[in-house]
């Protein structure tokens, strides 16, 4: 249940872009969700091709989820380092959540250090494990990280204990999911806002718990740094995710109190032709046929025992069904409104690439009954679906955004 009403914020204050481009994974979706429900409208969906394109310079804010760090890093370049630095001294506040959190770490690697934004070590990193936990552990969740490698002791819920000044309605203790982010040891660069307290019934444990309680508790969790006018928030945990409102009105307080004179923008994601009445309404239902196609090719995959590696992260069938389910389901409430008008060139792309989703689950489905390798095609597959949400909601956000503008406040 939201903690806070779709009317809470002005549609166009402040301007929010979310990272969808190279490393995304699925989590960004996340970010979708809470902000729709928290009534920030003035969402925008940036690549490394548009941060490189100075999109971030119409921005107030820019969310960074989970995925594979390496893959940002590598996509983004010490230009989009730049950029992102500049963004940030000049204003704009940066939250990452996740890879996003690791991202602006201090590191040795190639690509990740043309950021090194933040000079804080890792507990969860293997040069910290004896040999016999590091031997043992390679077969575990890890990530590769030059000569040593990322690890996770836990998934699911983590207890975070919050700091003085950063207890929202007197909550001095949080419960969020942690899916590989960051434990981070105290650092005088950082200010901490959160630590690592224990463990709760959900938490997943993914080596023995002695292992567990080393690599977290005690250790920092959440973390603020001032870069010039602008700040840096960054999350082991995911806030972010729909299921954890306390969590979800942490950040959007974060959002809301951080704009450091920032003045919010109104921008356009779209300059082609319009539509709307009748035309649109037989153009959405050609995209709710294409989805339910896909939907019905990813079916029954969920459960299947397959994962694909592509860059320095594993993915899962049934991260298929998140994209195509999320589109869906905000698809219906777009239908909804009313005097509804969209980009017609855009609504069509969509459709377009709709068709070739239903594709591209249909071939891998055929190839695992063949037990073909399908790493390349879901490679394919997911930057499809990540092109297509995207896509999607720039409309779906822009509809909103008119939507709220000739809307009374408090209807």
């Amino acid at each position: 249940m939201s903690l806070i009403s779709n009317h809470d914020f002005p549609p166009y204050s402040p301007s929010l872009g979310i990272y969808t481009g190279s490393g995304a994974s699925h989590s960004w979706l996340w970010f979708v969700e809470i902000l729709d429900r928290m009534g920030f409208y003035n969402v925008h969906f940036v690549g490394e091709k548009d941060i490189l394109s100075n999109a971030l310079e119409a921005m107030n804010v820019l969310l960074m989820s989970g995925g594979d760090t390496f893959a940002m890093a590598e996509g983004l370049g010490k230009e989009g380092s730049d950029k992102l630095k500049s963004f940030i001294e000049g204003g704009g506040l940066y939250i990452g959540t996740c890879a996003g959190a690791y991202l602006p770490l201090k590191s040795s690697m190639n690509f990740l250090n043309q950021f090194n934004f933040i000079n804080v070590k890792i507990s969860n990193i293997s040069r910290r494990l004896s040999e016999t936990e590091r031997s043992s552990f390679q077969k575990y969740a890890c990530s590769s990280y030059g000569c040593d490698f990322v690890f996770h002791v836990v998934r699911e819920d983590v207890a975070l204990k919050m700091m003085n000044g950063y207890q929202d309605n007197g909550k001095r203790e949080m419960v969020a999911p942690l899916f590989g982010g960051p434990s981070m040891l105290p650092s005088e660069d950082i200010e901490p806002i959160a630590t690592y307290q224990g463990f709760t019934k959900k938490t997943k444990f993914l080596v023995e718990e002695g292992l567990a309680e080393r690599t977290l508790i005690g250790n920092i969790a959440v973390a603020k740094k001032s870069m010039g006018k602008g700040h840096l928030y960054i999350f082991g945990p995911h806030f972010e995710h729909p299921d954890y409102p306390w969590c979800n009105l942490f950040l959007a307080e974060l959002i809301r109190n951080n704009q450091n004179g920032r003045p919010p923008q109104v921008q356009k994601d779209f300059s082609g032709n319009p539509i709307k009445g009748e035309a649109l309404r037989e153009l959405l239902k050609d995209l709710k046929r294409e989805l339910s196609n896909s939907r019905i090719m990813a079916s029954g995959m969920d459960d299947l025992s397959v994962s694909w590696l592509i860059g320095n992260k594993y993915y899962e069938p049934e991260k298929i069904s998140v994209f195509i389910n999320t589109v869906w389901n905000k698809l219906k409430d777009l239908e909804s409104m009313s005097g509804l008008e969209v980009e017609k060139e855009s609504l069509l792309r969509c459709i377009e690439i709709s068709k070739e989703i239903t594709k591209e689950i249909r071939t891998i489905k055929s190839g695992m009954r063949e037990q073909d390798d399908a790493t390349s095609l879901a490679a394919e597959l997911f930057l499809d679906l990540k092109t297509l949400s995207s896509n999607f909601f720039r409309l779906y956000f822009g509809a909103k955004r008119n939507q709220a503008l000739n809307c009374p406040v408090g209807e």
